[in-house]
């Protein structure tokens, strides 16, 4: 099992590849709705759109259910040891103008039966008090770096949904 530190490094190196890559998205899809040069002008330059799982590469779909796990991981931990983070609340909020709903319902699906998972496994192994709080003493110097992390990832996304032209 990769330990909470490893995840969260991978988490923070893939953030920028994340927002870019939607960003990226966002433009090629628009771009390949635009009317070839014709005589007659066009209704409207700009065709909205929002990206969808289908948009994306099999490598990058790859990654993005990497990312759920290991985000389904880290939430599992945050609120086993007491804290909820509302990381599903908080990112549809900030990616729902430029990412389909049913790809939104399907990452958010996922996430919730990892976590939900993770979450009973912890419990499991250490539900006994004194055991919950020997693991949560051990990582509460990282859950405070892990929270700002994803919550500068989901807020990056935010700010490239509202920064997308094509959305």
């Amino acid at each position: 099992m990769r330990s909470l530190h490893q995840i969260v490094g991978r988490m923070a190196g893939n953030a920028g590849w994340f927002v870019a890559a939607a960003c990226l998205l966002a433009g090629a899809a628009a771009a390949a709705q635009l009317p070839a040069q014709s005589a007659k002008p066009a209704r409207s330059a700009i065709v909205l759109v929002k990206l969808g799982i289908a948009d994306m590469s099999k490598a990058e779909q790859a990654n993005l259910w990497k990312l759920v796990d290991e985000y389904a991981t880290v939430d599992a931990l945050q609120e086993f040891c007491g804290t909820k983070l509302n990381l599903q609340r908080r990112a549809w909020r900030a990616v729902a103008t430029c990412v389909e709903p049913t790809s939104l319902k399907k990452v958010f699906g996922t996430f919730r039966t990892k976590k939900d998972g993770y979450l009973k496994q912890w419990e499991t192994l250490h539900g006994q008090p004194d055991a919950k709080k020997a693991v949560c003493d051990r990582f509460k110097s990282k859950l405070g770096e892990y929270s700002k992390i994803m919550s500068g990832q989901i807020n990056e996304a935010a700010t490239a949904c509202r920064n997308c032209f094509f959305c």
